[in-house]
């Protein structure tokens, strides 16, 4: 994780130093304003304009990447840790679709980097809505949550994905402020069918939940161990 860090904080030198717009998106970026999660993976996004620099950049600094599939530029943390060979670390960075803007990203202190530009809320609910348009359909309830959760202002969301062109983004949008189950075109994959789900409002509403189930799990063993104690 070390190793992890430094890699990090090396690229926010970098892209500082040679100017280079960027902002933290993805599960790092949601658990700033949700409920934490856990990933080995930090996602960056970068803007058109400085796509090809960064890759010159990269190359510069001796820093190795890929591009992947999804035109995803991957720089791997590789070390002979067993838990980051079953869970490999990576920093991901893509091109910023056409519309989407870096006018108020939100500074955050990311591995002890302070002031870290992080997407607001309204422009991570809007590119997971055109992530889901695109084929990515488990974006679909990283933006739900958000909505559900009361963390990013709907008006403010549709303003920013009215402005992505070419997108179905504004259809998922909908699915998910009208709660019904969805198809989009071009998703090509077994699951098409979007399942809209019963999520819960808040914190303390999944702290008890929580609770709730660990109680169940608890009377469980007792009933277990009570009927092992009726057999001897």
């Amino acid at each position: 994780m070390n190793k992890f860090q430094n890699l990090f904080k090396q690229l926010i030198h970098v892209l500082s130093e040679e100017n280079i717009k960027y902002v933290i998106i993805g599960t790092v970026a949601y658990s700033e304003y949700g409920p934490p999660r856990a990933t080995t993976n930090i996602n960056f996004i970068v803007s058109e304009s400085d796509c090809y620099k960064l890759e010159s950049v990269l190359k510069e600094h001796e820093i190795n990447f890929i591009w992947n599939a999804y035109q995803q530029l991957i720089i791997a943390v590789k070390d002979d840790n067993d838990e980051t060979k079953k869970y490999p670390l990576a920093l991901s960075f893509q091109c910023a679709p056409k519309g989407l803007t870096f006018s108020q990203p939100i500074p955050k202190e990311i591995f002890c980097v302070a002031d870290a530009p992080v997407a607001d809320p309204e422009a991570l609910v809007a590119l997971w809505c055109l992530a889901v348009s695109n084929g990515y359909s488990k974006s679909y309830y990283d933006a739900q949550m958000m909505i559900k959760l009361q963390l990013a202002d709907v008006d403010r969301c549709v303003a920013v994905i009215e402005n992505l062109h070419e997108s179905n983004a504004n259809k998922v949008l909908r699915s998910i402020l009208t709660g019904k189950a969805m198809y989009v075109d071009t998703i090509d994959m077994d699951e098409t069918l979007i399942i809209p789900s019963d999520l819960i409002q808040t914190h303390e509403d999944i702290e008890l939940a929580k609770a709730h189930r660990y109680q169940a799990a608890q009377e469980r063993r007792r009933q277990l161990y009570e009927g092992m104690q009726q057999i001897k």
